[in-house]
């Protein structure tokens, strides 16, 4: 891997745990003025990590397969994480929105009560799904690792066997030119 490459990686992880924190420490207590500049910059935020996932695609180019491979994998980690944090952005957008409408509703309304359980209960959901995601993700990055591993190990035994084959005939040319030489 490229020096570059890990330069940006290095960055884009620091990006999205900024995101991350923002999003799960930092919105969920804000005031509205607060949340609205919150939101900003992580649109800004994640503006910037695009162009950083950009521009690791454009090195992960100058190298091989096997390092491609690599690469990519990674960087389809940390396209699911912009994913998830503009969905969660999203939510964050829309709870702001919907918070605004809550307050002109009863606060005692049974039916408010059970809708917003309800949202709890779809956000759980939701976690979980976003979970299990980012396993199979890392389950197949693992997959493709032991492949690529692999492949690798296959060449090394094609190369022996391709020497084995080439000591074997020079054996057999040595015995002939030594059967000879004793005739002779």
């Amino acid at each position: 891997m490229s020096d570059q490459f890990t330069r940006y990686e290095e960055d884009l992880i620091g990006f999205i745990k900024s995101c991350k924190t923002i999003l799960a420490d930092k919105i969920p207590i804000a005031q509205a003025d607060e949340r609205k500049s919150l939101i900003r910059q992580l649109r800004q935020t994640t503006d910037d990590i695009s162009r950083i996932i950009e521009d690791m695609e454009i090195e992960m180019r100058k190298f091989g397969p096997n390092s491609r491979a690599s690469m990519n994998n990674k960087l389809k980690q940390y396209k699911l994480d912009v994913e998830i944090i503009q969905k969660e952005m999203k939510k964050a957008v829309d709870v702001s929105s919907n918070f605004r409408n809550y307050q002109s509703i009863n606060q005692n309304d049974p039916e408010r009560n059970k809708l917003l359980q309800i949202h709890s209960s779809l956000m759980n959901t939701n976690d979980t799904i976003v979970r299990s995601t980012q396993i199979a993700i890392e389950t197949e990055q693992l997959g493709n690792n032991v492949l690529t591993e692999l492949n690798e190990q296959g060449e090394r035994l094609r190369n022996a066997n391709d020497q084995l084959d080439d000591t074997k005939s020079a054996l057999y040319r040595s015995k002939r030119i030594l059967k000879k030489l004793s005739m002779g």
